[in-house]
């Protein structure tokens, strides 16, 4: 029979498909251009910033001059070129690449040489070029300059890679880490904006200003505003090297033409000539450049100049004009190429910051898409790139330059990037990827009818359209698509939940424990979480498939029975058949790299440690290997020996032992070389593999936001059963339905019930169903065609009384997720153990086997309740109690001190305490005391205080 003929009169559903592919498992000859296409804006942004972009950015970097013995000395970058990652020159290897696999295993940076050719001058004649070696950067993954790069799948599993290896990260120290996108102001174009925190900037400033990202090409930036001061004037503000400036705005436009002083008159008033209040404002504005006695541009650039030169670290040589040009170019709308464009550029700003402040146009909203752009992993990574270009600069110590082309007169020292140009702190963060915001092409100041149209308030923009004005508008789209939420793809029926249940699941859906890779065997992560036992769901959305999820599966088909069975299943709890569990249900596993590194254990100039043992040493007992290792598979427990080492020079040897409180198994070790090939047995990397099965207290959760605690394993002789003997794997409580609403794992409930029965998976994407063709009718008819009840109910007995239960249960299909929040990893008790040096206090910290804070309102609650006793006993006899000696006359703790023993000839064995102060013994008694109080009187003795107690 067909198996296919029970449903193919069934209402129109979602496509059914076969859970296996004949090829599954074997590897493609091509990559996924679907996973591909998740990371490909990361990449070639990347592309862009090593190739095209490091070019342009070296080019915008003005030369470093200075004068030395009555010369003009001048170094200028020509050129600066990343190489792909290679070993150091006079390596011991097979092979010259670096591969990734090989930096995540020794826990090194995947990074590749900085060189540029430097020009450098005398007198303005060139001397000739060198090529510095600048420093290392990191390299992405899977970019133009990774060794991966075009790499079939079958030749990627040969380098250790995943098959459908996707890049567009870093490897940083082995930790592999993104670049997020961020969210930036849209780029050169005026957005105005109302600020009450300018006000406080100076005098007469107010909350109005017009400000614009300034961007060039090769993606440098600058801040400049406009403030609208309170007399009417416009002041400009910019930031150079970190610092802020501030500059009369009729000074940058006089200094950028050579216009007469009506002419900038008419045009920052054009469209507005009427308005006398606004004549009055640029007539001072123009003025106060006057009162300066600055007439003509090239007096104000002289004025400027001499005013600037100092924080522009520009040559003596330097007239002011030049250094004035100079501000101009590397501060004032960067963006922009001639001076004129600049002018116009600042008289739209002018007219648009005081239509803002007039109530005629209203303030921009930062927080809208058509204010806003992404900045990509490559421009924001050359930003920090070429930030750290700027290489040359005068020595304080008088060190010469060893360079064989330069004269060594010459006190010049190029110093490499400071520091690690990969380590930028919050440069590089975890991230998944983010939603792709695009730049929405139009100019929008507000509401249409408050500012009339955009030529009624910026007259002649027509100026603009050639390359101002271009400006102005941001980038063309940047990808070709918008990459929404990956994760929210993976829901099943998600249009049948509450929305704040999806985006709990997608926040869950990072936090699962499932099988994230397959190079297990060649990781050095600190930690790595594995599902034993994991499955392909039944019932999944359509681009589960076309993301090849399969290969990376999150879960397990659990069967799961909605029932209210026993006290233990309360809230969020949820019981699990003990023998599901016996079976291997959520079975996991935890992987912990340790690296242990002898060079790091020896002092300076001694290099005579070595792994190995002892023979006949006593400590090992056949616990370690002959090279001082563990056994591969060997189960470590508390107090093992772990490894051992040897000093050839003393014949010593030493044995380090297991330390952590669980058991684990050695899973495999890496020995680790240095990045010349030298290395001499002196590093390795151990993994072990530590079991983490589902124990009472861990975290489950199904793939609606549904979480659950297991509360206990239940067994299953007194689990309910179904007629035909099916015990369930989960029972859930039918109280997390009606407020969660989600029915989206109703459906799923009965879709997965209903591809077990008929061997097949179902297409679970969102809004495939609706109201005429519903999703309980489709798989309702499905169940029924397979002689089961149509609601998805069946009767079930009870496995503690054996009698049939009263109600249907609604049980089926559901595939759950565990989740990486384990007791394991969380739990702290604590009876006696370690307490503080200074108080005598238990110290906290889980950690250290400390205790959890009892605090004041822990305190207070216990006062509530009437249990004084009992947090007497707390915070008394269980933390610091002790025996103290108090003088009942003067009430000193300090002042009791043990009388000297008495000679050895003598029979009197009593000491007794005598009070310093009162010269008298039979005022001594004992007190009970918390012993940080002992400790604060002796503070505040050593501060001339003292503490009397009245001793009752």
């Amino acid at each position: 029979m067909d198996p296919g003929s029970r449903w193919r009169n069934l209402p129109s559903g979602p496509s059914l498909k076969h859970l296996t592919d004949p090829s599954y498992g074997i590897p493609r000859e091509q990559q996924k251009a679907a996973l591909q296409e998740l990371t490909r804006a990361h990449v070639e942004s990347f592309n862009y910033a090593v190739h095209e972009g490091l070019g342009l950015a070296v080019q915008a970097i003005p030369p470093f001059e200075f004068a030395f013995k009555d010369e003009r000395i001048s170094f200028t970058i020509l050129d600066a070129v990343i190489s792909p990652p290679t070993v150091p020159k006079g390596t011991i290897c097979k092979e010259a690449n670096v591969y990734p696999a090989e930096c995540r295993g020794r826990r090194s940076t995947y990074r590749g040489k900085l060189t540029a050719d430097i020009n450098w001058a005398v007198n303005g004649i060139s001397k000739g070029i060198i090529k510095q070696f600048l420093g290392y950067v990191p390299i992405m993954v899977k970019s133009k300059l990774c060794n991966l790069r075009n790499l079939p799948p079958q030749a990627l599993i040969e380098h250790h890679e995943e098959a459908e290896e996707m890049g567009g990260y870093f490897i940083i120290n082995g930790i592999e880490k993104v670049i997020r996108m961020l969210i930036m102001p849209r780029r050169n174009f005026p957005i105005a904006m109302i600020r009450p925190k300018w006000k406080t900037r100076g005098p007469g400033y107010t909350q109005y200003g017009v400000s614009m990202h300034c961007v060039r090409e090769e993606h440098s930036a600058v801040n400049m505003n406009l403030h609208y001061l309170e007399n009417g004037t416009v002041m400009l503000n910019f930031i150079y090297r970190k610092e802020l400036f501030f500059l009369p705005l009729g000074f940058a436009l006089k200094a950028l033409v050579s216009f007469s002083d009506y002419q900038i008159f008419q045009e920052l008033i054009k469209g507005k000539e009427d308005d006398s209040f606004l004549r009055n404002s640029v007539s001072q504005m123009l003025r106060i450049v006057m009162e300066e006695g600055c007439l003509t541009q090239k007096q104000v650039l002289n004025y400027l100049g001499e005013c600037f030169r100092v924080k522009l670290n520009v040559p003596d040589w330097y007239p002011n004009e030049q250094a004035a040009e100079f501000l101009f170019n590397q501060c004032i709308c960067i963006h922009l190429k001639s001076n004129t464009e600049k002018f116009y550029m600042l008289c739209l700003m002018t007219r648009k910051l005081f239509a803002l402040a007039k109530g005629e146009c209203m303030e921009d909203n930062p927080d809208s898409l058509v204010n806003q752009e992404v900045l990509t992993p490559g421009q924001l990574f050359l930003m920090f790139l070429k930030g750290s270009l700027p290489l040359m600069e005068l020595p304080t110590d008088h060190t010469v330059l060893r360079e064989k082309r330069i004269p060594p007169w010459m006190e010049v020292v190029l110093i490499p990037m400071t520091g690690k140009p990969s380590l930028y702190p919050g440069l590089f963060l975890f991230t998944t990827p983010c939603r792709l915001v695009r730049p929405v092409q139009n100019l929008e100041l507000g509401k249409e009818e408050l500012i009339g149209t955009m030529e009624q308030i910026f007259m002649n923009v027509a100026i603009f359209e050639d390359e101002v004005f271009a400006g102005v508008t941001t980038h063309q789209e940047l990808f070709p698509h918008s990459l929404l939420s990956v994760i929210a793809n993976f829901i099943p029926f998600s249009d049948h939940n509450q929305s704040p249940r999806n985006m709990y699941q997608c926040q869950m859906g990072k936090q699962t424990m499932g099988f994230p890779i397959l190079t297990y065997q060649d990781r050095s992560d600190n930690k790595l979480y594995r599902l034993q036992t994991p499955q392909s769901p039944l019932v999944r959305p359509s681009m589960y498939d076309y993301y090849d999820m399969d290969n990376y599966p999150i879960g397990t088909n659990a069967i799961v029975a909605v029932i209210s069975y026993t006290g233990y299943d309360m809230e969020d709890a949820m019981i699990v058949n003990k023998a599901s569990w016996e079976r291997g249900f959520a079975h996991g596993s935890v992987y912990k790299s340790e690296f242990i590194d002898l060079s790091e254990k020896i002092k300076q100039g001694d290099s005579s440690l070595v792994f190995g043992i002892k023979p006949g040493d006593p400590r090992v007992l056949q616990k370690l290997d002959d090279d001082g290792l563990p056994f591969i598979g060997a189960k470590l427990q508390y107090g093992d020996p772990y490894y051992s080492y040897l000093n050839l020079n003393t014949g010593e040897s030493f044995v380090m032992y297991y330390k952590s409180k669980e058991n684990c198994v050695v899973d495999n070790i890496k020995v680790c070389s240095n990045d010349t090939g030298s290395g001499k047995f002196k590093c390795v990397c151990i993994t072990m593999r530590v079991p983490r099965n589902p124990t009472i207290g861990d975290k489950f959760a199904s793939r609606h936001g549904q979480k659950g605690i297991l509360s206990r394993l239940w067994p299953a002789e007194d689990m309910p059963f179904t007629e035909s003997g099916m015990v369930p794997d989960i029972l859930f409580n039918p109280h997390g339905f009606p407020s969660r609403m989600t029915i989206g794992m109703l459906i799923e409930s009965m879709a997965g019930k209903s591809a077990a029965l008929h061997g097949l998976c179902h297409d679970a994407t969102p809004f495939i169903f609706s109201e005429e063709n519903s999703a309980l009718e489709y798989f309702g008819e499905m169940l029924k065609a397979a002689g089961y009840n149509f609601y998805g109910t069946e009767r079930l007995y009870s496995g503690i009384s054996g009698l049939e239960l009263e109600a249907d249960i609604f049980i089926g299909v559901v595939y759950y997720q565990r989740l990486r929040h384990m007791v394991s990893d969380k739990f702290q008790v604590r009876t006696t153990g370690a307490r503080d040096r200074v108080t005598n206090q238990p110290i906290g910290g889980r950690n250290v086997q400390g205790g959890i804070r009892f605090g004041e309102m822990e305190r207070d609650a216990l006062l509530a309740h009437g249990t004084s006793f009992l947090l007497h006993d707390r915070l008394f006899n269980c933390s610091d109690r002790s025996v103290a000696h108090v003088c009942v006359k003067c009430g000193s703790l300090l002042s009791p001190l043990l009388e000297k023993p008495p000679p050895s000839w003598s029979a009197m064995r009593n000491r007794k305490y005598n009070c310093t102060l009162c010269n008298r013994s039979d005022t001594i008694d004992t007190v009970s005391v918390p012993y940080v109080f002992r400790y604060f009187v002796a503070e505040l003795a050593a501060m001339n205080i003292k503490v009397k107690l009245d001793v009752v």
